[in-house]
């Protein structure tokens, strides 16, 4: 296989391949990390569990190495804030799917990486008092919903999940099919229903957007794995950001149909795609 590389900025090494699939590999990038942690063995650890496939098999290998990075995680930081939210995140990680329920009935384990949580986490904690509503766009079976719900204090919450799972793709979206993630709508609401001022809007999104088309926003999270879903929830929430506001969006940098979506849609745009960890990217609104 052919592979061309090309340096994207000082500190990012974007590599395509024939199939157009980008692995983003950066050392030291989530907002968690601090340079005394183990950060090369975790870089390892954030690449290979980007590249496991989202098969049965595959979701072995991606709950074990999640395992690994949260050990490593509990173990070196050190900050009180980062603690808070890795404590809040090893009890989820906790409750997910066991070995056997994977292997026997195909259950999921955590689709998110400990380090992605914890950025998260971090980021909804800095915004709860920044005075603009929280939102989410795609929360599968709610485990970065439940986590934002952790930090953002009494801040409005509108978590938007179409529960039938992803519409048709595009070209740029050849890795997924029609249906892929679908949920329980019933489960997701009964899991958030403890938190207040949490909302669970069902449908595929911007159809059912009329309920917040009124609001300013602090924090938008984003995971619609399509190039279309992901220009449409940009196209809404973009001006509907509070300056300072944060857009996190996961999947940038594995999946073609998201990173093509930001790229397009920030290219005459003040504000920059920031890559953080292996796969998640970062807008702040200017």
């Amino acid at each position: 296989m052919r592979v061309r590389r090309r340096w994207h900025s000082s500190r990012r090494v974007v590599t395509r391949c024939k199939c157009q699939r980008r692995v983003t590999a950066r050392s030291c990038d989530t907002v968690a990390i601090r340079h005394n942690d183990p950060a090369r063995v975790r870089g390892i650890s954030l690449s290979v569990f980007a590249q496991i496939p989202n098969t049965r098999w595959g979701m072995l290998p991606r709950r074990f190495f999640s395992w690994i990075e949260l050990r490593l995680l509990i173990n070196y930081k050190r900050d009180p804030r980062e603690q808070e939210g890795l404590h809040v995140i090893r009890a989820i990680y906790g409750r997910q799917s066991s070995v056997l329920a994977i292997v026997l009935r195909g259950a999921t384990p955590i689709l998110f990486s400990p380090g992605d949580l914890l950025n998260l986490w971090m980021h909804a904690r800095a915004m709860r008092d920044h005075g603009g509503a929280f939102a989410e766009v795609g929360a599968f079976k709610g485990d970065s919903a439940e986590v934002a719900c952790t930090a953002k204090g009494d801040q409005a919450f509108y978590v938007f999940e179409a529960f039938a799972g992803l519409r048709p793709g595009g070209p740029t979206d050849d890795r997924f099919r029609r249906g892929m993630f679908a949920s329980s709508e019933a489960d997701l609401r009964h899991r958030l229903a403890r938190y207040p001022n949490t909302f669970v809007i069902a449908g595929y999104f911007p159809e059912t957007a009329a309920p917040v088309e009124r609001l300013q926003f602090s924090y938008v999270h984003l995971d619609v794995d399509l190039y279309e879903d992901t220009l449409a929830v940009l196209r809404f929430f973009y001006p509907r950001m509070l300056p300072g506001g944060r857009i996190i969006s996961h999947d940038y940098g594995q999946c073609e149909g998201v990173w093509k979506a930001f790229d397009e849609f920030f290219a005459d745009k003040p504000e920059k795609v920031e890559p953080i960890g292996a796969i998640q990217a970062l807008v702040i609104k200017a």
